[in-house]
């Protein structure tokens, strides 16, 4: 996001857009590799803390760009699993980032959006509704945090907070080329991944860019009606047509996708339910991902129906996993995050 002065957050940029930038100031475009290292790997809040340049640098992108200190959470909240909340305000529009942590391993949750436009019917972020979508420098400022918070290491990456990544599809790509750049957090793009509720032309990008990003699709159900009531955007971007770009997806990169489907206990978990879901998913190399509802209040778990939905598709020969949700206990788990409710709670510690 730009300062009060209008000029630009260099925190918005990436390498190759700030070399630019300073041969535009009549600046040697290599001083961008030191430039990144000292905001990313050194944490300069100022241009007045990069005195390992010469001086005309920091003094002509002082005149062009605006930094400040990254953005802190204003509210931390911990579960009782250890699963840390992190709500944030940029420019007075709520977000949240969650750090996740599994066996041996942390797992770092970002916002792509202050709120969502998608407007599910189970998601909790979707009846906030869209208030915009965040800055390069302002989903990094997540990563910063979270990083924080995990002590300095984090073990993956997922696009999978407040938002639609692909509906902010160009601020979200160049965070992951910032956040990937060698010069910067040098976070691999192999253990990022961006999901998307199937906004198929950008499906079809990523299927040719360089990206080494993973797919993860929020399918929620395989029947079209019940999507159609679950997820509104079914009706601009049909299941069945998004799993053709998953295809496309698939043959093109020789990559397997995360498919994920969320489990409403007795709605979409039958024997034909996974009989409309295996055909749905025919000739796609994926990895199904099962995930027991949420509600926005909590009281969610594994139902024996979720676990016999799950035996089913793995006798079909699917890689099923049964996913068991952290941080639910302060609504931190998929599809509880409402910012606008976390700002209200106590902050824990």
């Amino acid at each position: 996001m730009a300062s009060s002065s209008l000029k630009p957050d260099i925190r918005d940029f990436t390498r190759p857009e700030l070399e630019a930038r300073l041969a535009a100031l009549g600046e040697k475009p290599s001083h961008a590799a030191a430039v990144f290292s000292l905001l990313y790997r050194k944490g300069a809040a100022s241009f007045g803390e990069m005195g390992e340049l010469p001086p005309r640098v920091p003094a002509a992108l002082a005149g062009a760009f605006f930094l400040s200190p990254f953005k802190a959470p204003l509210r931390r909240l911990v579960s009782r699993d250890g699963t840390a909340r992190l709500l944030f305000a940029f420019g007075g529009d709520p977000a949240e980032a969650v750090v996740l942590p599994g066996k041996g391993r942390l797992s770092a949750c970002l916002s792509s959006q202050s709120g969502c436009a998608c407007g599910c019917a189970f998601c909790a972020t979707g009846r906030l509704g869209l208030a915009r979508s965040l800055a390069p420098s302002e989903i990094t400022a997540q990563f910063a945090a979270c990083l924080a918070e995990a002590g300095g290491r984090l073990d993956s990456l997922v696009f999978m907070g407040m938002g639609e990544p692909f509906l902010n599809w160009e601020n979200v790509k160049k965070a992951i080329l910032i956040l990937s750049d060698g010069r910067g957090h040098h976070f691999s793009q192999g253990k990022m991944t961006v999901s998307t509720v199937g906004v198929i032309p950008v499906i079809e990008e990523l299927a040719s860019s360089p990206l080494k990003v993973k797919l993860a699709v929020s399918l929620v159900t395989a029947d079209p009606d019940l999507r159609a009531r679950l997820v509104p955007m079914e009706t601009r971007y049909p299941a069945a047509k998004v799993m053709e770009a998953v295809r496309r997806y698939c043959r093109a990169r020789g990559a397997q996708v995360f498919l994920e489907y969320i489990v409403f206990d007795g709605v979409n978990d039958s024997p034909e339910d996974a009989r409309k879901l295996l055909a749905l998913m025919k000739g796609a190399d994926c990895r199904l991902n099962l995930i027991p509802y949420n509600p926005p209040g909590g009281g969610a778990g594994v139902t024996p129906r979720a676990k016999l939905f799950q035996k089913t598709m793995m006798a079909a020969g699917v890689r099923t996993y049964l996913r068991l949700e952290k941080g639910s206990d302060i609504a931190a788990a998929c599809g509880q995050l409402a910012a606008a409710e976390a700002s209200r709670q106590p902050a824990g510690d």
